[in-house]
C-alpha cells in the first residue's frame, strides 16, 4: 500500500520502494544484519534475474544502435511495406514498433531507436502525432509481451508453467490480436479527428541523410541481419532445450556478440556499448533486486495470508472462471507502480494458492498474470508509458492516447471474460 502511495503522489519509484523497504522492517522488528542478508539472497533470486535482463536489453540495444543494426532492420520492413499510403505507413510503423520491442524488450529503449525513422516517413503522408504515439503505444506493448525473451514472456512462462509455443496459442497471440485490432481502429479515428487540425514540424521531420560509404551501408546491413538471425536461432533452440528463464541473459550476450562483431566493432568496442546501454537502466535493476525484499518481509508480515483470508469469504461459490476475472479486475485499479513483473510476480504470490485450490489449469493462471499485469498499461489511468510515447512521437495531446487506451481496456475485458470460460 505504501508503494503505491508514493509512487501515485509522484515519488521516484526507487526511493518509494526503499521507503517501503523501511517501514516493512520496522513493522516486522527486523534488523540491519538480517534486511543485508536479504538483499544479497535477492542477488540471485528469479525477479533480480529479470532487472539484470532487462538491464542487459539495454546494452544490447545501444551495440544495435552503434551498428546501425536496429534502424537498418526498421528500414527494412518499412520500405518493404510500402510508403504510398497512410494505410501501409501505419502498418510499417506497427512491424518495426513489435518487431524492435520484442527484440530489446524494452519499450522506450526501443522507440527511441526506430524514431528518427518512423517521423519523416509519417510526416510525407500527412499521419499526425497522436496516431503515431498511439500506433507505437500499441503495438511495442504487443512486442513486449510476445517477443521470445522479453522480461514480461520470460515471468509469465517461469510462473505459469507454459511452454513458449502453448502461451503464445492460448493467451499471447488472442490478447495480441485484439490489442493491434482495437488500437488500428481508434488510430483511423484518431487520425480523422486530429488531420489538418495537428501535423509535423516540417524542420524536425526532415533528418538529413547519414553519408554512408558502400562499404559501411554493406557492414550495416549485414549486423542487422546478424542481429534478427541470432535471436530467431536462439529462440528455436530455447523451445527445443526447454531452457527456462535464464537462458535470456545468454541469448541477449551473444546477440550483442554476434551483432557487433559482424558490425564493425571491436570486443573492447562492443563491451563499451554494453556499458553504456546497461548504464541507463542501472536504476531498473536496482528496483528489481529491492522488490524481492518487500516479498520477503511482507511473508513476514502474514500480508498475503491476510489477504488471502479476506477475499476468500468474497469469493466463495463463484467459477474458477469468474475467479480469474475477479483477480483480473481487481488488478486493472490496483496496479503495481512502474513495473509489469513485479505486478505478475505480486500476483501469482497473493492468488496464486486460491487458483490452485479452485482447479484452475496453467493455461488459466497464465492468463490471469498476462492479463493483471499488461492490460493496466493502456488505462484507465494515465501511465508513464503514455508519456514516454507521446514525447518520442512528438505528441503533447494526452486525451487521445487515453481515448485510445480506453478502446483497448475495454476489448481485453471482453476478450479475457470470454477467454477464462474457455481455458478454465
Amino acid at each position: 500500500m505504501a508503494l503505491a502511495i508514493l509512487s501515485l503522489i509522484g515519488v521516484d519509484i526507487v526511493l518509494a520502494v526503499i521507503s517501503s523497504i523501511i517501514i516493512a522492517m520496522i513493522m516486522t522488528s527486523t534488523g540491519l544484519p538480517e534486511m543485508g542478508t536479504m538483499l544479497a539472497k535477492s542477488t540471485g533470486s528469479f525477479i533480480a534475474t529479470v532487472g539484470l535482463i532487462i538491464m542487459l536489453g539495454a546494452g544490447v540495444g545501444e551495440v544495435a544502435t552503434r551498428t546501425g543494426a536496429a534502424v537498418e532492420l526498421v528500414k527494412f520492413v518499412v520500405h518493404r511495406i510500402g510508403l504510398s499510403s497512410q494505410t501501409r505507413v501505419k502498418f510499417g510503423i506497427v512491424a518495426s514498433s513489435i518487431l524492435i520491442c520484442g527484440s530489446l524488450g524494452t519499450m522506450a529503449g526501443g522507440k527511441a531507436i526506430i524514431v528518427s525513422v518512423i517521423i519523416p516517413v509519417a510526416a510525407a503522408v500527412r499521419l499526425t502525432p497522436p496516431t503515431v504515439a498511439a500506433l507505437m503505444m500499441t503495438a511495442g506493448s504487443v512486442g513486449l509481451f510476445t517477443g521470445p525473451f522479453t522480461p514480461s514472456t520470460v515471468t509469465i512462462l517461469s510462473l505459469g508453467g507454459l511452454s513458449y509455443p502453448d502461451y503464445l496459442l492460448y493467451v499471447g497471440l488472442p490478447m495480441s490480436a485484439v490489442t493491434l485490432l482495437a488500437g488500428w481502429v481508434m488510430a483511423g479515428r484518431i487520425q480523422k479527428m486530429t488531420e489538418g487540425k495537428l501535423r509535423y514540424d516540417v524542420d524536425l521531420a526532415e533528418k538529413p541523410q547519414e553519408d554512408l560509404s558502400a562499404a559501411q551501408q554493406r557492414r550495416r546491413k549485414l549486423s542487422a541481419l546478424a542481429f534478427a538471425a541470432t535471436i530467431i536461432v536462439m529462440a528455436i533452440v530455447g523451445v527445443v532445450i526447454k531452457a527456462g528463464f535464464s537462458f535470456a541473459i545468454i541469448v541477449m550476450l551473444l546477440v550483442a556478440l554476434m551483432t557487433g562483431l559482424v558490425g564493425g566493432l571491436r570486443p573492447t568496442q562492443i563491451l563499451q556499448a554494453l556499458y553504456h546501454g546497461c548504464g541507463r537502466l542501472v536504476w531498473m535493476f536496482i528496483l528489481y533486486w529491492l522488490y524481492n525484499p518487500i516479498l520477503e518481509l511482507m511473508d513476514g508480515l502474514h500480508a498475503y495470508q491476510g489477504l488471502l483470508e479476506y477475499t476468500q469469504p468474497l469469493l466463495e461459490g463463484i467459477s474458477p472462471a469468474w475467479l480469474c476475472f475477479s483477480i483480473f479486475a481487481f488488478n486493472i485499479i490496483g496496479h503495481v507502480p512502474g513495473a509489469a513483473v513485479a505486478q505478475m510476480t505480486f500476483t501469482h504470490k497473493i492468488f496464486g494458492p486460491m487458483l490452485m485450490a479452485a482447479g484452475v489449469p496453467p493455461q488459466g493462471t497464465t492468463a490471469v498474470l498476462l492479463a493483471s499485469s499488461q492490460v493496466d498499461w493502456f488505462g484507465p489511468f494515465p501511465s508513464s508509458d503514455m508519456f514516454g510515447q507521446m514525447g518520442l512521437a512528438q505528441s503533447t495531446h494526452l486525451k487521445y492516447m487515453l481515448y485510445n487506451g480506453w478502446a483497448i481496456v475495454v476489448a481485453n475485458i471482453i476478450l479475457f471474460a470470454l477467454l477464462f470460460q474457455i481455458l478454465v
